[in-house]
């Protein structure tokens, strides 16, 4: 039996987390090529104090999980590069920022591509998390990438560098265990495909490549 979450605590008898906090969108105070950060004043609609809160205005983002059929059965297909905000190696699954107007699918489907010189026509939805709802105001979608191929060589941006690993699901599994793999975004990538519906007959032919039968 599943029992319904039960309130243990709240700030005042009246409080309502969907209430909105007056005092506008606020005012750019910083700009950078990838994101914006924004400066308001708001007052809480339940007890009229008052604060400064930052917000930073990013583009959506992507991340795909892609597998490729090999003779020695399903493999991943993930990217290494360094990350210049913790200073070191990162081993991840492609993804980037959605350009402007770009619906997600298709930057997903643009970013394996150019990170991987991969592509595939069996795409699934995984569907999308908040990366921080405390500061930033974006979604990341994470979608599934079945039976994809080598269609063409890697274009990248002049300071994008990286290489391109094939690896076994057991593999990757245990760098997720170990923490070799840190990036929270592909882990929860990889949290949403696990609860998916894709997920079953994944598991079942990860080493057979018979991906027919996965839900699109």
């Amino acid at each position: 039996m599943i029992y319904p979450m039960r309130l243990i605590a709240q700030v005042c008898p009246q409080f309502d987390p969907d209430a909105r906090w007056s005092g506008g969108d606020g005012e750019i105070v910083a700009q950078t090529p990838i994101f914006s950060l924004l400066e308001t004043e708001r007052e809480s609609p339940h007890s009229q104090a008052k604060g400064f809160f930052y917000r930073l205005d990013c583009p959506e983002w992507v991340h795909t999980i892609p597998f490729t059929p090999h003779d020695s059965g399903f493999e991943l297909i993930a990217v290494e590069q360094f990350r210049h905000g913790v200073d070191r190696a990162s081993l991840e699954v492609p993804g980037g920022v959605c350009e402007r107007g770009e619906a997600p699918l298709d930057a997903a489907k643009r970013e394996l591509l150019e990170e991987t010189g991969y592509s595939s026509d069996n795409w699934v939805s995984l569907g999308a998390c908040s990366p921080n709802p405390a500061i930033q105001n974006n979604c990341c979608h994470f979608f599934l990438a079945l039976d994809c191929v080598p269609t063409q060589k890697l274009v990248l941006d002049p300071t994008e560098e990286l290489r391109v690993w094939a690896i076994t699901y057991p593999e990757w599994q245990s760098k997720l265990i170990s923490g070799e793999v840190h990036h929270s975004l592909v882990l929860a990538a990889f949290e949403r495909l696990r609860q998916s519906e894709a997920w079953p007959p994944i598991e079942r032919c990860i080493f057979n490549h018979k991906t027919g039968d996965v839900a699109q």
